[in-house]
């Protein structure tokens, strides 16, 4: 799981492989005076959405070509 790194003094978020490497930036960020915060970073639904938007996007552009395919099939046969 990833975590965030907070520090809202400083405006910064960072994402970090795991506990132990945010904990260690966390550390480093205390120690110059500011207060800092890790927490797990969830999934970002936001890109989840878009991509199945993308994924519906091509299938019905896919599904038309389909279709067009379809009916210059049946006119070249009339």
């Amino acid at each position: 799981m990833q975590y965030l790194l907070i520090a809202a003094a400083l405006n910064l978020n960072v994402i970090y492989a795991d506990l132990d490497t945010c904990n260690v930036a966390k550390f480093e960020i205390e120690r110059a005076g500011h207060q800092a915060l890790c927490i797990p970073k969830g999934k970002d639904y936001r890109f989840t959405e878009k991509s199945n938007q993308m994924d519906t996007m091509f299938d019905k552009f896919i599904e038309l070509v389909k279709e067009l395919q379809a009916m210059e099939h049946t006119h070249k046969e009339d």
